[in-house]
């Protein structure tokens, strides 16, 4: 064997040992203990993309655009533009739509304006992004958003 193969199958060796190793602190926990999470957690503006299937519309969907949460639990003004089994909507502004809440664990829900449960939420990075996964009939979509970062004038 060639002095390249045996440092690649140290290595290799060395990788499956950690993989399978109990290492400290290597664990993630998902329940943020020291912290927690709160409506507070998700605050600001969002970029998001969207993406699954909506039987409504026929078919698979597309999504981007920008959100905003209040940090109290209410939704502001949506911008979006999106692809709907081939229907393309161009940038479209959508009024405030709603309410979300955000448990201890980071883990929280939509609702639509009239109390609707809608989607269901994780709250990640201390609110900087977040995971969506929607629960409406007919439809299979996920989301993904990061709080845009607002940078002061000199």
């Amino acid at each position: 064997m060639s002095k390249f193969g045996k440092y690649l199958l140290l290595a290799t060796g060395f990788a499956i040992l950690a993989t399978f190793a109990h290492i400290p602190g290597a664990v993630i926990d998902v329940h943020a203990h020291d912290r927690g999470c709160s409506v507070a957690s998700l605050k600001g503006t969002y970029a998001f993309r969207r993406t699954g299937v909506n039987n409504v519309v026929g078919g698979p969907i597309a999504q981007i655009g920008i959100a905003f949460y209040s940090g109290d639990g209410t939704r502001g003004l949506i911008r979006t533009a999106r692809s709907a089994n081939g229907d393309i909507r161009d940038w479209t502004d959508f009024p405030t739509n709603g309410s979300y809440t955000v448990d201890p664990d980071c883990t929280g829900s939509f609702f639509d304006a009239d109390g609707t449960h809608s989607n269901d939420l994780v709250v990640l990075d201390g609110g900087k992004r977040f995971f969506l996964l929607s629960v409406a009939p007919e439809t299979i979509t996920t989301e993904e958003g990061e709080r845009l970062e607002v940078k002061e004038k000199d």
